[in-house]
């Protein structure tokens, strides 16, 4: 280890301790107050995510609130991944600055950064708040960490951030997901500037996930920066620096097969013959793909964990401007035939649910009772397309479901169940 570069670095990364300043968005996630409220608890904190969220900056704006006190270091240098890397600046940050607030990025490369953690957790009052592209909830460190760790997920950017760093401020409140009266007052609210918010619905779907692409027009820079800086950056070096791969190609060409099936069953089986894989690689490699925040699995709803971990499960890009960059897609090919499986993909929960007539319900959501939601993202919706949800409704007696549509909003009883009816761009308004 080379003591001198590793105190240079300290000094970069905190200019502040020389009375300069490094310039920090005004933009937050709306996960900045959530995470604020636990800084006086003894807990460490996690913050962990896809790659190019924003978690290096929301760590930077919740230290900028906590001044001297706080200090900061990131291992994302292969230089700086090694345990006794870790150890130094921590003792640094205790012996010459006396923090008590210690900002660790990227960790996750570090080889047993949790029983460091532990170490120090227990022996002295520090309060740590580290993240990771990869989760920093694997069982290793849950188990070393118990009791003594919370974990925030900073997700990609939602359409109401995205529409605040557009300059378009839609402060919808708290309106329960089911709540018609509340959205329709909302959609009287905004009725006037449908076209807009119906225009840049679209534009959040090419490339809304990331920050740094908000105001971004030129197609082609949007796909080769989440193509180079998130994905092949995901699978070519992060997933590798954590777990065991001997097959990147194949890491890759999972994830693509995923990209142009999100929304779709899969199986595993049928994996392993697509891929000539056998079932342990392809389970490992869907394993590390939703380690990495890459994409998400649903099961089918039920109320026994045994049917749900035997039935056929679905498979999601984390948000579909990732799957239109890695697919080529540019902005005129998003028509209406392509979008219905992405969209879904934005609303993709825990469970949907499909029964043995193949009745299915895109997503299932659960309060005091079950709400199915039915994604028809299509200008014309007919009495077909609402078969699923009806039976759903019917099976498990649910009073409301609800339909995600293109740009219909309205609300109808069927047999004593309200069905609303509600635009996505209007629907991910509500929080």
């Amino acid at each position: 280890m080379d003591k001198e570069y590793i105190t240079r670095l300290i000094y970069e990364y905190n200019p502040h301790i020389k009375g300069l300043s490094i310039e920090i968005p005004e933009f937050k996630r709306e996960l900045y107050s959530e995470i604020y409220r636990w800084l006086e608890k003894k807990q460490a904190i996690a913050i962990v995510g896809l790659r190019r969220t924003g978690k290096t900056t929301l760590m930077r704006q919740i230290m900028e609130t906590l001044g001297s006190d706080a200090v900061f270091f990131s291992f994302d240098e292969e230089e700086t991944q090694k345990k006794e890397v870790l150890l130094f600046v921590i003792d640094f940050f205790i012996n010459n600055f006396k923090s008590g607030y210690i900002f660790l990025d990227e960790i996750h490369y570090v080889d047993d950064w949790e029983g460091v953690l532990k170490r120090y957790y227990d022996l002295k009052n520090i309060k740590f708040i580290i993240s990771g592209s990869e989760s920093l909830e694997l069982s290793k460190s849950r188990a070393t960490l118990t009791g003594r760790m919370i974990t925030f997920k900073l997700e990609p950017l939602n359409f109401r951030e995205y529409l605040n760093l557009k300059g378009k401020k839609t402060d919808a409140g708290n309106i329960a997901f089911d709540d018609m009266a509340a959205i329709e007052d909302l959609y009287t609210k905004l009725i006037t500037e449908k076209e807009f918010f119906e225009h840049e619905f679209l534009e959040y779907l090419y490339k809304g996930a990331f920050p740094e692409l908000v105001n971004e027009d030129d197609g082609s820079v949007i796909r080769k920066y989440i193509k180079e800086l998130v994905v092949k950056k995901i699978i070519y070096r992060d997933i590798p620096a954590i777990f065991e791969i001997r097959r990147r190609d194949l890491l890759f060409e999972l994830f693509k097969y995923s990209c142009s099936n999100s929304s779709n069953l899969f199986e595993i089986k049928n994996l392993c013959n697509i891929f000539n894989a056998n079932y342990e690689t392809i389970s490992n490699y869907l394993f590390y793909l939703r380690s990495a925040f890459l994409v998400r699995i649903a099961e089918v709803y039920s109320n026994s964990p045994a049917k749900r971990a035997r039935r056929n499960k679905k498979i999601y890009a984390v948000h579909p401007s990732i799957a239109f960059a890695l697919l080529g897609y540019k902005r005129d090919m998003l028509v209406e035939q392509v979008l219905g499986q992405y969209v879904e993909s934005i609303f993709a929960g825990e469970f949907f649910w499909r029964d043995k007539q193949k009745n299915e319900v895109d997503v299932v959501l659960q309060n005091e009772s079950l709400v199915p939601v039915e994604i028809k993202y299509q200008n014309h919706i007919v009495p077909g397309d609402l078969k699923g949800l009806h039976k759903f409704m019917k099976t498990f007696g649910s009073k409301k479901g609800i339909v995600v549509t293109k740009n219909l909003f309205e609300s109808r009883v069927f047999e004593d169940k309200e069905i609303m009816f509600i635009p996505a761009w209007l629907y991910l308004l509500v929080k």
